[in-house]
This record gives C-alpha cells, structure tokens and sequence, in this order.
C-alpha cells in the first residue's frame, strides 16, 4: 500500500510527530499533501484531544471518520488542516477523513503553542526507526 511518512517539526528542527500517511484510506488528500510538501503550517489544539496544522490548502471530506484514538491522523476540512489525536474521543468535533497513523511519541505535541509556526515534510521511515530504537 502507497504511503508517505511525515515530519511536523519546529522552526528550531526539532520534531514534534512523526506519521504515516495512506494512499489507500484517502487518495485525494494523500496527493493533495503530497504536491505541497514541505508545507509551513500553524499548529492549534483541538478540545484538548488533538494537535491540528492549518495547511493552507484546501483538503476534503472523503470517508466520514467519526470516533478516534491516539495516534490517528485526520484531515479536517472545516479547518484545512491535518490532524493528529492524542486521546481517544467517541465523536469528533468536525467531520473527519482517517489519512494515517502516527508513529513517533505524541508526548512533544502537548506542548505546541496556539499559532505556533512548523513545518511539515517528507521523512524517511527508516531514519525515524533509528530514532525510535
């Protein structure tokens, strides 16, 4: 299955959440983010159970995704933006498409400042598992 890893990180560098996003689950938002990577992004917590970055460009609805659990990345229309969950929610707030998992701690993301500026970009798996282990 086609997917693409991803890096939101710090203006310093410093990463913040590292993620797997699938072709397969939404492919009109995987090429969407795909085309704009690397994307500068303003990051924004969502009801204290997600961390979501505005993109900047239009994202859009495609399966409905109604309850989440931690480490699940979201694409929510209402906000053009990506998210990533960090507790579980029985109903989320805005109407959600499931684009991928996170695979990297979320503990940093709790920390994100209201309009803080970051990056999102491409990252290869395989340096990210050096990391992990």
């Amino acid at each position: 299955m086609p997917s693409l890893c991803i890096a939101v990180k710090r203006l310093n560098g410093s990463t913040l959440v590292e993620a797997e996003i699938y072709r397969d689950w939404a492919p009109l938002n995987y090429e969407i983010i795909s085309a704009i990577l690397p994307a500068k992004a303003r990051a924004y917590t969502l009801d204290s159970y997600a961390v979501y970055f505005t993109l900047g460009v239009r994202v859009l609805l495609e399966d409905l995704y109604v309850s989440a659990k931690p480490g699940d990345v979201l694409v929510i229309p209402y906000t053009n933006s990506i998210a990533v969950v960090l507790s579980p929610v029985e109903k989320l707030r805005f109407k959600s498409t499931l684009i991928g998992k996170a695979y990297s701690d979320l503990e940093a993301l709790k920390s994100v400042r209201k309009g803080e500026p970051v990056i999102v970009d491409r990252v290869t798996r395989a340096r990210a598992q050096v990391r992990e282990g």
